[in-house]
């Protein structure tokens, strides 16, 4: 049994019992976080400052704590933030649209197989900081079906958890009866604070920080040996 499908196995029951599966979008489903940390250091070349791998992965990805706290953390200054999100935000846009930002290994696959399935209450969505337009651009420029999408517009983000109790609420689901996958600090903030059981995805970019956990899958891809064959799509 390979790696990934152990880790699945361990939260089988549970998997199989949920009647909502929500997924948090970045680093989960789109390997794009290194994408967003370009964007961000192509926004701060004007002041000569570069995020790092280490940093990014830490404070940016996992805890959320963005430009203000780099700003914080490195005593920087003369940094505009307007200018800096500015630019930042017109550049990952960019990549977005030359469909530029990748899907992990098996996402394109687990989609599709979800959108497949009936008759069998499997209800599943997209609950995510980054804004819907982008998620879907993502998908689309990928091949990839496009479900529901919570994107982080008019709600605050993770680790508030009103992302997710707008993606349980959208479906009229408890939040105990849902399970959330998430790869960050912030994330699974979110999720606790919502009440919602949740696994936490691990990736290159997060495979060296301590998230608290009780169940993880080492690779998304593997969530594709739980769906019985015969539900697959046609």
């Amino acid at each position: 049994m390979d790696k990934s499908l152990a880790s699945c196995v361990r939260f089988d029951e549970l998997f199989r019992s949920r009647e909502l599966l929500i997924f948090d979008f970045d680093g989960v489903l789109a390997d794009s976080e290194p994408w967003f940390r370009r964007s961000w250091n192509l926004a701060l070349s004007p002041w000569g400052h570069v995020i790092s791998e280490r940093d990014y992965w830490l404070y940016w990805s996992s805890m959320g704590q963005g430009l203000e706290g780099e700003i914080r953390r490195n005593g920087l200054k003369g940094i505009e933030p307007d200018l800096v999100r500015t630019a930042q935000r017109q550049a990952y846009e960019g990549y977005c649209r030359d469909g530029l930002i990748p899907l992990f290994p098996g996402v394109r696959k687990l989609l599709e197989r979800l959108s497949g399935l009936d008759g069998n209450g499997r209800r599943f969505c997209i609950a995510s900081n980054t804004v819907s337009d982008l998620v879907r651009t993502v998908l689309l420029r990928a091949g990839a079906p496009v479900p529901a999408i919570i994107g982080g517009e008019g709600l605050r983000p993770k680790p508030h958890p009103d992302i997710f109790l707008r993606a349980a609420e959208e479906f009229g689901i408890p939040p105990r009866n849902a399970l959330v996958f998430e790869d960050s600090q912030k994330g699974v903030t979110a999720a606790m604070e919502g009440g919602f059981p949740f696994v936490l995805v691990r990736n290159h970019c997060n495979a060296d920080l301590d998230i608290p956990h009780e169940r993880c899958l080492e690779d998304i891809g593997g969530l594709l040996q739980m769906l019985p064959a015969e539900q697959t799509a046609v």
